[in-house]
């Protein structure tokens, strides 16, 4: 039965009837205001100053009946939208738990109170935690006809053992679905064996509790997804039988990525440009009703339909509402009107009649993921990707577990030749041409981006996002002992510089004034290492003035004294005490980031592999130039890949493996090619595809430098459309790039073939 037979059939029969089924659970809610006793002169200052801050209720107070109330507050939002009236009846079992929540408003800084924007600070929960006994719920001749023929059942669970009674509900509602919130995903193997795929099991990170640490310290979808699959298939959660899942499975990944398991396959589906959260910090509050959100949407969904129904549009459609409704909670919080209420939200269908049919196809999302099938082959790579290790495996590894979005216009226009390198270079210049004269080319990529510095490759995100993290937590502390030390590595011109110095503007836009000072030293112009004490003077000059000096120490690992590396010793003292010499008087040089950029070695596994040389003079040489010392002082590395195309990849022979590389290095030029045309060719209002074939393609001597450099010296002329006349001579370019003239004559007939070559 389809689901248009199934509406016919729920609106020829009596009126649905749904059951909600939860914990007895007593929520009470407190808004609390944080006043001046200077500005309320009238307050009872017993015990306080009176300049002191006192905490005061803001409204009235709050009590709901825990998770259960608010699936009946939102199930009667989307119901009454959607004309849907059926009989809801409310049932309980367990001890009484009493839940107290703290919320306060995040835009505190407003002179009166603004309509939105609470959210919760602090949660104090019961003291007797998780009950071992399942026989909390018994079926009685009372309440036998509450509980029995329901369409639908949603149990809400917040006592870690749902009830063991659910061969008495499948007995009791033969024909009824299921759907589940706990606080665990353990324990529900009797609901999916008694109601099988009419059985949903709706589950947090949190509640993976087998790798909660892991996820946490997660910074990307990849390595999220992966260790979630990992835990939803053992033995503990018992619902992966003879390999496929047994019931429906949706995991939050509150706010900004939801994911579905079940019988015939799975999806995943995040918000573009956005990464994983970590769990809510207690600076900025949470929404603790989500959860409640998501299933009452499905509920209603299922209400709608006349029955559970799971495929891909309508997934699609689910988790489109869900998503953007989430970013609204995630944002504005809870609204106020004397009193805590849930904000208004917006639940209508993204569908013309809003019902995801089977024959209404989805629009194209990068962001939206058909997960692989869990054959062998797969685990062993989520094996990979879930590793808590960093190396070049796993990196593969990591770029490999979605696979490239197809583009509409590469299933629409390319044709065959979207599986061969020329193919490759003509997909990305249609990326490149529409970004750079509509600023629409990159959209439709998954894409991820801190500040100015944008990739679709989730392995260079990571290390940059860690960095982030880091940068952000030294910059916040309230007392440090050293300077934070960072390496970051990368061929000359890779974007060493500009990838921290991007990060540092995200850091500043916290801040009403970027607190950060930037200063440059190359260490192959200093005479000697006292020179890096006179630096330092300069940094600790802006640490007195307030700021956090960011200090790029380039090409740390130069010679001196006749050795490479010859300089790190006279870096560890700032480095491990934060203290710098200057004649034999130490001095503090206070809150500052040191940037090591190397010069040597391309990466840092290349540097690290000097301290496992088979060769005892090499190894002896490493710890007399303090290598050991240095490494250990590094908190972050950052390696930066080269944008060089390798001539491997330019081949007919190029496999799959090949091509993706050739697509990320491809579109990494594409990037810095559009950053750098905006900053230096603005008016320029078209840019003709062969001049930005050429520079697509050209072999670049100093990486993105020689990318700025040319496009840069290519701008003296003032025209509407910039083609290749405009393009910098071959003899003044040739001492940045060479150009690739007969591989841009192949991509050009090839484009023209499939008539895809365009006016300008």
């Amino acid at each position: 039965m389809d689901i248009e037979q199934n509406k016919q059939t729920a609106s020829a029969a009596p009126a649905s009837k749904l059951l909600l089924l939860g914990s007895k659970v007593q929520i009470t809610n407190l808004p609390v205001k944080e006043v001046s006793l200077l500005r309320e002169g009238s307050l009872p200052a017993y015990g306080y100053n009176p300049g002191d801050q006192i905490e005061l209720l803001a409204g009235r107070i709050s009590i709901e009946e825990g998770r259960l109330e608010q699936t009946g507050t939102w199930l009667s939002t989307y119901l009454g939208r959607v004309g849907l009236n059926p009989a809801i009846d409310s049932h309980t079992y367990g001890e009484q738990k009493e839940i107290f929540q703290i919320f306060r408003n995040r835009r505190a800084d407003r002179e009166t109170d603004p309509a939105d924007g609470w959210f919760m600070f602090q949660q104090f929960l019961p003291p007797e935690g998780r009950k071992a006994s399942t026989r909390q719920l018994e079926i009685t001749p009372d309440n036998r006809p509450q509980l029995a023929g329901n369409q639908g059942i949603m149990v809400i669970d917040d006592s870690g053992r749902p009830p063991a009674a659910s061969d008495e509900f499948k007995q009791l509602n033969p024909n009824a679905w299921v759907i589940a919130l706990g606080i665990g995903v353990a324990h529900w193997q009797s609901w999916a064996k008694q109601f099988g795929d009419k059985f949903c099991l709706f589950c947090r990170l949190s509640d993976l509790e087998t790798t909660r640490m892991e996820m946490d310290s997660s910074v990307i979808w990849e390595t999220i997804v992966a260790m979630t699959l990992r835990a939803l298939k053992t033995s503990e959660v018992g619902l992966w039988k003879n390999g496929r899942f047994t019931c429906h499975i949706i995991v939050e990944m509150f706010p900004h990525g939801i994911m579905y398991l079940g019988p015939d396959g799975g999806y995943f589906r995040h918000r573009p440009g956005c990464l994983p959260e970590k769990s809510s910090p207690r600076h900025k509050g949470s929404a603790p009703c989500y959860d409640t959100l998501a299933t009452s949407l499905l509920a209603s969904d299922w209400l709608q339909a006349g029955g559970p129904y799971f495929c891909r549009n309508a997934f699609f459609d689910y988790s489109t509402r869900l998503l953007n409704n989430w970013q609204l909670l995630h944002q504005s919080g809870y609204a106020f009107d004397g009193g805590l209420r849930f904000p208004e939200l917006d639940f209508s269908s993204t569908f013309p009649d809003g019902t995801p049919c089977s024959f209404v196809e989805t629009k194209s999302d990068s962001c939206f993921i058909d997960l692989a099938q869990l054959t062998p082959e797969f685990e062993q790579e989520l094996d990979v990707v879930s590793c808590q290790q960093w190396h070049e495996t796993k990196k593969e590894a990591v770029r490999g577990l979605f696979p490239w979005p197809v583009s509409s216009y590469v299933k629409e226009q390319m044709g065959s030749m979207a599986n061969d390198c020329i193919g490759v270079i003509a997909e990305v210049l249609h990326y490149l041409k529409n970004e750079v004269s509509w600023k629409n080319g990159f959209a439709d990529l998954r894409m991820f981006s801190v500040g100015n510095l944008r990739t679709t490759d989730p392995a260079e995100i990571e290390p940059v996002v860690t960095l982030q993290n880091v940068m952000d937590s030294y910059v916040s502390r309230e007392q440090v002992q050293r300077p934070l030390c960072v390496g970051v590595f990368g061929p000359p011109g890779s974007g060493k510089s500009f990838a921290v110095k991007e990060v540092a503007k995200v850091i500043g836009r916290r801040f009403d004034i970027s607190p950060f000072d930037f200063f440059e030293f190359n260490l192959t112009q200093f005479d000697g290492p006292e020179e890096i004490n006179s630096a330092i003077d300069a940094i600790r000059a802006s640490v007195a003035k307030g700021k956090v000096p960011i200090v790029f120490w380039d090409e740390f690992d130069c010679r001196y004294d006749n050795h490479e590396f010859g300089y790190l010793r006279y870096f560890l003292p700032s480095m491990q005490d934060g203290i710098t010499y200057v004649h034999g008087v130490p001095y503090n040089i206070g809150r500052s980031i040191f940037v090591f950029a190397g010069g040597v070695k391309s990466s840092y596994d290349g540097m690290a592999a000097l301290l496992e040389s088979a060769e005892p003079a090499t190894r002896q040489l490493v710890r007399t130039l303090k290598i050991p010392d240095f490494l250990s002082r590094l908190r972050v590395v950052l390696d930066i890949d080269d944008i060089e195309i390798p001539r491997d990849l330019l081949c007919n022979q190029a496999g799959p493996q090949e091509l993706a590389k050739l697509r990320r290095i491809l579109i990494k030029r594409a990037f810095i090619i559009a950053h750098q045309m905006d900053t230096h060719w603005k008016k320029a209002a078209r840019k003709t595809s062969g001049l930005l074939l050429r520079l697509l393609l050209a072999e670049y001597k100093f990486g993105a430098r020689s990318i700025e450099a040319v496009i840069e010296a290519s701008g003296a002329s003032d025209r509407l459309v910039y083609g290749l006349p405009e393009l910098i001579a071959p003899s003044a370019a040739r001492v940045h790039a060479s150009w690739q003239v007969e591989l841009e004559r192949l991509v050009d007939l090839a484009r023209k073939q499939q008539g895809l070559r365009e006016i300008w």
